[in-house]
């Protein structure tokens, strides 16, 4: 009897235990634990976990590039070390990676509140163009728009910067809610007439010789993602949703390109990975209000072009990692691509010429790909890629296929995605909880307010168009 009921209790105290243990497990590590559990570790690809301290002194390397190139005046910050001008894009950038920087521990709670006041009334003051839409480059030092020279001049708009901005101030507002009135206010200052149409499709606008030009800025993967930016906002971004398609074969794999000939839009219709992977870091693929097919789309061209870049690796042995970068000299910036222009591989200067001696191991790409794939070839990115820094400037751009040599050319953006891509697999999964703005936000209620609307074609201020 006594050696029955000692059994059970032994039984009880190690099931007890196992219980704490498994508890222990899950919360340790800020819940690193739980969110791998709740957002279905056991079935992905991803590296999800704490940071290890090799990883946080990677975040830290990349933060020091923000502490050194922040403009005290405005609290924006350079979008190349000491350069002192940004985009909207990079804006985005930097709300993303101070998010990053606190969730990460790189920074207090009042030092975010300084830097975040800061920019949220650079914001709400940058100077913007004729018709009210926020331009393609500004001065960090005093946020008015200017020519990449520096001198003050009119420059067209972004949508693809447009929407980068928009989705981060949307990220900010889910991880900081108190902000959320002010970040609001930043988007109720732009006039939409011109860069969304009835019919849903995104547009953008350069000068040239001294008059503006419209066009379709964005091709397949850039066009989906913005559309998910405005979408986030309440607006019904249906064209763009859907560029036109089509199939190109590499290694026997089919993956989809921008359907439209370069030489009549004059944009280049090409695959590069980070429009593929920030859906991924942001949304796991299913940004929300979306329909199911277009979740399934947006993760099978990721998984495609992971692929392609893996399947090079395999069969020529050349490591792969291919996204824009910059440089310190001409071309100045570069696409560097999956396919390009009608040929596998190419790398496109911005003057429109081939640099093949030019392609890297971007470092742009080695990070979210090595996050969100847990495989051989990610970690052979990595270890050609985890030195190529400096400790007291950031992170450099990449390693030269060709020679070896590092490209040591530091950018706001290419930081930006080190945290990013940091952040996710220490919080264990997507970014976003949802995304998409409430009802009753500050912006909703002044959108729709049918006595006092605002006319900058916000959501509820017009009907979206069918295509009939």
């Amino acid at each position: 009897m006594l050696k029955t009921v000692s059994r059970k209790a032994l039984a009880a105290l190690l099931g007890f235990l196992l219980v704490a243990l498994a508890l222990f497990a899950l919360v340790k590590d800020g819940g690193a634990g739980w969110r791998w559990l709740s957002k279905g570790g056991w079935n992905t690809s991803a590296r999800i976990s704490a940071l290890n301290p090799e990883e946080r002194q990677w975040a830290q390397t990349a933060w020091r590039y923000f502490e050194n190139n922040t403009q005290p005046q405005t609290g924006l910050v350079n979008g190349s070390d000491k350069q002192p001008r940004a985009t909207l894009w990079q804006m985005g950038d930097t709300l993303i990676a101070l998010l990053a920087a606190r969730e990460l521990g790189l920074i207090k709670e009042d030092e975010f509140d300084r830097r975040l006041s800061q920019l949220l009334g650079t914001l709400n003051r940058l100077t913007l163009t004729d018709i009210r839409t926020p331009g393609r480059l500004y001065s960090t030092q005093n946020a008015t728009l200017v020519d990449f020279s520096g001198q003050v001049q009119k420059n067209g708009w972004s949508a693809r910067d447009i929407a980068r901005l928009m989705l981060a101030l949307r990220l900010v507002s889910e991880w900081a809610p108190q902000y959320q009135e002010y970040l609001d206010k930043i988007v109720l200052r732009w006039n939409f007439c011109p860069v969304i149409d009835p019919r849903g499709e995104l547009w953008s606008s350069s000068i040239e010789n001294g008059k503006p030009v419209i066009r379709e800025e964005l091709r397949l993967g850039e066009s989906e993602y913005a559309a998910t930016a405005f979408r986030l906002w309440g607006f019904a971004p249906v064209q763009a949703f859907a560029p036109p398609a089509r199939n190109v074969i590499i290694y026997r794999r089919a993956l989809e390109v921008d359907a439209r000939d370069p030489r009549t839009t004059w944009q280049p219709s090409l695959i590069s990975t980070l429009p593929y992977m920030l859906p991924g870091l942001e949304f796991g693929w299913q940004p929300p209000g979306v329909e199911r097919t277009t979740h399934q789309a947006l993760r099978e061209r990721a998984r495609q072009v992971w692929l392609t870049q893996q399947t090079r690796w395999e069969t020529e042995k050349v490591l792969t990692a291919r996204a824009d970068f910059a440089l310190g000299q001409a071309p100045w910036h570069v696409d560097d691509t999956v396919w390009g222009n009608g040929y596998a591989w190419n790398t496109l200067g911005a003057d429109g010429k081939y640099y093949p001696r030019l392609a890297q191991v971007s470092t742009k790409a080695v990070f979210p790909l090595w996050v969100l794939w847990d495989a051989p070839f990610t970690d052979a990115l990595m270890n050609v890629t985890r030195r190529i820094n400096d400790p007291q400037r950031g992170w450099f751009e990449g390693r030269v296929e060709a020679t070896g040599d590092v490209n040591r050319t530091l950018t706001l953006s290419t930081n930006a995605i080190v945290l990013e891509s940091l952040f996710y697999k220490a919080h264990g999964g997507p970014l976003f909880r949802n995304g998409l703005i409430d009802n009753g936000s500050y912006f909703n209620l002044q959108a729709t307010d049918v006595f006092s609307a605002p006319g900058l074609c916000l959501p509820g201020e017009r009907r979206v168009e069918t295509k009939k």
